[in-house]
């Protein structure tokens, strides 16, 4: 644990009440629920795990990994809305889990970064603060408009990190911008004091016997593992990583975990020969270990580039919306891509049978592609998973009514609003309009008026929620006409 000296009175929980066991199995599930694409839900995951060891760097970033692919897979649809939702922090926790949320989601805002690091901060996480910072104040220099204000926060952050040579770089900065604040030029001075007596340990250290060069060894390790850990890293880093990484490999190339790190690294700087040179060495490495992972791994390298092929081809037709045949093109992507994402999912509930949340993504998946018997009977059984029953039962409902079983429809849609927490949550609003359209195609058929108005006061509750939600104005009005009719006829 990273935190130090927070007291209860502060809105801290004790460091007692944090339990980094617990926070291991978040991580261990986040994981596995990333490698099945989920990607919101493995957000949420890494969150709640950080909420009981804040300062696990392995959480913030698996968390950092798992934002990104949710943003890539999501582009401008990407929301954090149900993600905060599910937070179970509280006080200062939750305000960390949510900046980290926000600035996840918009990591190249200056603002969300900063607040990100205030966040950490306020808890103490040295370690997290210090790479918050340091990324906000590259955001800070881009500005055109430097603002002291900023700058000034940087240096709270700094300091409350222990880094007095960042903290004396952003309060210079801060000082320059307002040469007449004669608190801040002497706070400035106090962390250069604070930063000489720093650099004095480290100097103390190398004058010991065989410490000069034993300093310099750790230094080097250090920047090597900064490097490595960093979130954001300059393409000179990426190139000198990917390097050592790929050293490592040759000198031991049967090694898993080279393997893996070494992956990990071309797919880290993202070119599209690093993407084709993972795809082959997850393909050989699968082919000579037989272990799964490294044929999950191949999969997802393909499914990555298949993704952004589809975004720059949307982007594309935002621009020309006219254009036909890219429209076109657009589509059949959408159709390959999700063909492409059933087969992945398939080999890996055939390797994992146990695992209830993949059956639930392939019934997702197959729900889309109009396998409706399929999906439901994947649904069935995943459903026994409580994680994901009522997103489950909202999916089987779907596909039920898709088969025109209105009936069951009906059942588990009322089955799934059963103990919903917030009933104003966008997941509430999607299954009250689920039912609603089931009763009313229930009415339709049997000519049952008692369900047409139980469809009716459902509109009724959506439209005073979110009058813009879906199509419930037009919705509303074939039912009043249902419901008319219904009685004329009586």
């Amino acid at each position: 644990m990273a935190l130090w000296g927070k007291k209860n009175d502060d809105g801290v929980e004790p460091e007692e009440a944090f339990s980094p066991e617990n926070a291991r199995r978040f991580f261990e599930r986040a994981q596995t629920t990333h490698d099945t694409l989920n990607y919101e839900y493995a957000v949420t995951l890494w969150l709640n795990g950080l909420a009981q060891d804040p300062g696990s760097v392995e959480g913030f970033e698996g968390f950092f990994r798992s934002v990104t692919a949710y943003a890539e897979e999501m582009g401008k649809k990407a929301s954090g809305k149900e993600i905060a939702k599910a937070l179970n922090g509280k006080g200062k926790i939750l305000k960390y889990q949510q900046a980290l949320l926000n600035w996840g989601l918009k990591p190249t805002s200056g603002a969300a970064t900063l607040k990100a690091a205030e966040a950490a901060a306020a808890l103490g996480l040295k370690e997290i603060t210090e790479i918050l910072g340091r990324r906000a104040l590259g955001f800070a220099k881009q500005d055109e408009k430097p603002k002291k204000d900023v700058y000034v926060k940087l240096l709270d952050v700094f300091e409350k990190a222990g880094a007095f040579e960042l903290a004396v770089e952003a309060g210079q900065i801060a000082s320059q911008l307002d040469p007449s604040d004669g608190d801040l030029a002497a706070r400035v001075k106090e962390m250069y004091a604070s930063a000489t007596i720093q650099r004095g340990r480290f100097e103390e250290s190398a004058g010991e016997e065989g410490g000069f060069r034993k300093s310099i060894r750790n230094v080097e390790k250090q920047a090597q593992l900064e490097a490595e850990d960093s979130i954001v890293k300059t393409e000179d880093t990426k190139d000198r990583i990917l390097a050592a990484k790929k050293a490592d490999y040759e000198q031991r190339p049967t090694d898993t975990a080279a393997i893996e790190a070494y992956g990990r690294a071309l797919l880290d700087r993202g070119k599209p020969q690093d993407e084709l040179k993972a795809l082959l060495l997850y393909k050989k490495a699968y082919e000579q270990t037989g272990q799964f992972r490294f044929r999950q791994r191949q999969g997802e390298v393909e499914l990555r580039v298949e993704r952004r092929k589809l975004r720059t081809l949307r982007s594309k037709l935002d621009a020309n919306p006219d254009d036909e045949q890219l429209a076109e093109e657009v589509r059949k992507t959408e159709a390959k891509l999700l063909e492409m994402e059933i087969s992945e999912l398939r080999l890996q509930v055939e390797n994992y049978p146990t695992n209830l949340g993949l059956k639930f993504e392939l019934g997702k998946r197959l729900l889309e592609q109009g396998e409706y018997n399929e999906a439901i009977g994947l649904f069935q059984k995943a459903e026994e998973d409580p994680k994901h029953r009522r997103d489950v039962l909202r999916y089987k409902a779907e596909a039920f009514l898709k088969i025109d079983w209105i009936d069951e429809a009906v059942t588990t849609y009322r089955a799934a609003l059963e103990g919903i927490v917030d009933p104003g949550s966008e997941l509430a609003l999607e299954l009250r309009y689920g039912l609603m359209c089931a009763l009313q195609q229930l009415a339709e058929n049997d000519r049952d008026l008692e369900s047409a108005e139980e469809a009716d006061r459902l509109a009724s509750e959506i439209a005073m929620k979110r009058f813009d939600y879906r199509d419930i104005v037009d919705r509303r009005k074939q039912i009043k006409d249902l419901i008319k009719s219904l009685r004329a006829s009586v």
